[in-house]
């Protein structure tokens, strides 16, 4: 049986010195978490919190968190930050509900080594840990291309710099020497690839390098009429 300490506060940091797995979610998932992977041999502990993984002498911490994010990975994305900055060689496993594709590649570009949905948490979970303390990434598989940045063309890329400096259709077309349904037809298709679904959601995208995107941001020529992310594709 694997060796198992409940450690919900700072305080009792000490019992998990020898733990390698931290499972930190709310009571009743963190619980199923738990009992999922009863018998796969992982020296396991569990924690509330963020803050009380944060909070633990960095001798102490586990290799690998599974990290439940109910609300989405675009929600956790601040937790998922706050772990993978300070523990560089932590390896975090994302459980959530569903996950976009937009997402899942912020996820990845946040550190997170491996994905796993709720539905599949009995069948996956223990193979996605085994997969991660390996060194994979491993996602479920209807995203695996997500796992690298969209390959977008040079002429999808230059729509997107205009779209990011608040250029509306019109004014990408007459900038670029296009016909605005063709302005249109490369956004549809680099929307597409990003697995977004709206000018605002590309738009933060490119300014964050969400996706490890290389899309040059052109000077706006002149102000636009009104910004990108009121405009409809």
């Amino acid at each position: 049986m694997p060796a198992v300490a409940t450690c919900p506060t700072p305080a009792r940091s000490r019992s998990i010195a020898k733990a390698n797995l931290a499972i930190v979610a709310p009571g009743d998932i963190r619980e199923n978490l738990f009992g999922n992977l009863a018998g796969e041999g992982f020296s396991t502990c569990s924690l509330d919190t963020v803050e009380a993984l944060l909070a633990l002498d960095r001798r102490a911490c586990p290799t690998t968190v599974v990290l439940w994010a109910g609300d989405g990975a675009t929600a956790a994305t601040p937790a998922m930050a706050a772990l993978t900055a300070p523990f560089r060689r932590l390896a975090v496993i994302l459980v959530s509900p569903t996950i976009q594709r937009s997402e899942l590649r912020l996820a990845l570009t946040a550190g997170v080594k491996g994905v796993v949905l709720r539905d599949d948490v009995k069948r996956g979970l223990g193979a996605c840990l085994r997969a991660v303390q390996a060194g994979q990434i491993c996602v479920p598989r209807g995203h695996w291309r997500e796992i690298e940045p969209a390959a977008l063309s040079p002429r999808e890329k230059e729509v997107l710099g205009l779209v990011a400096i608040g250029c509306q259709n019109r004014q990408i077309a007459e900038r670029l020497f296009l016909a605005e349904s063709t302005v249109k037809s490369h956004l549809s298709s680099a929307f597409d690839k990003l697995g977004v679904r709206s000018r605002i959601e590309a738009a933060d995208l490119i300014l964050t390098g969400a996706q490890g995107l290389t899309v040059t941001i052109p000077t706006p020529q002149s102000t636009p009429d009104a910004p990108a992310r009121t405009a409809a594709l």
